[in-house]
């Protein structure tokens, strides 16, 4: 992702949007949304996925203009902040695409992890059921990790400082935890098989 040569005017741009300044908000747009669209996709690994995100994103910026503030960081960080966390959120909203969101944090931290694909076909409510069902099987500690990462999101350096963990630590138990979800999901799959095949008493 390319990020926009900084600008003193992009202040004054975001100031003016804040303002309600149509003008100002095309611009911005113009400015910012290519930038903006590759890291959604980068994300999400869908364009058409990725267009709806930027859209949505562009839209609560204008709400929310009113509520920048310039210390807390550049408008560029500021606007990519709520597009990541809306594409996360995205992912987070359909429960087959999880394994996506490991993919996801594993690229915001700069880190090559390998984890089981055991969240890729989950794509019913049933299916969310048994996941929350298997993950009150393993351990707690593994437990807390995982649902950090996957259903809040955050990045193991993020887990880490929220729980005073070492990050290797935190990447051990998420490993740990994926691979006795999968156990966990195979025992399911064969009572599931020999339910079927058992039949109705």
């Amino acid at each position: 992702m390319a990020k926009p040569t900084p600008e003193p005017d992009d202040v004054l741009l975001m100031q003016a949007v804040a303002r309600r300044d149509q003008a100002a908000f095309a611009a911005l747009y113009d400015r910012f949304s290519r930038p903006t669209f590759s890291l959604i996709v980068r994300v999400v690994r869908s364009r058409p996925e990725a267009e709806e995100i930027l859209q949505e994103t562009f839209w609560q910026i204008w709400e929310k203009a009113p509520g920048y503030q310039p210390a807390l960081g550049s408008p560029f960080t500021w606007i990519v902040t709520i597009a990541r966390h809306k594409a996360i959120d995205r992912l987070r909203a359909n429960s087959r695409h999880l394994q996506r969101i490991a993919e996801a944090q594993a690229a915001n931290t700069g880190a090559a992890v390998t984890e089981p694909a055991v969240f890729a076909s989950i794509a019913t409510d049933e299916r969310a059921v048994a996941v929350q069902a298997a993950l009150a099987e393993i351990g707690t500690a593994e437990r807390r990790v995982i649902e950090l990462a996957f259903f809040d999101g955050l990045t193991h350096l993020e887990i880490a400082e929220a729980l005073s963990h070492p990050v290797g630590t935190v990447k051990a138990r998420i490993r740990r935890g994926l691979l006795k979800l999968r156990a966990v999901f195979q025992q399911q799959a064969a009572r599931a098989k020999k339910g079927r095949k058992e039949g109705p008493r």
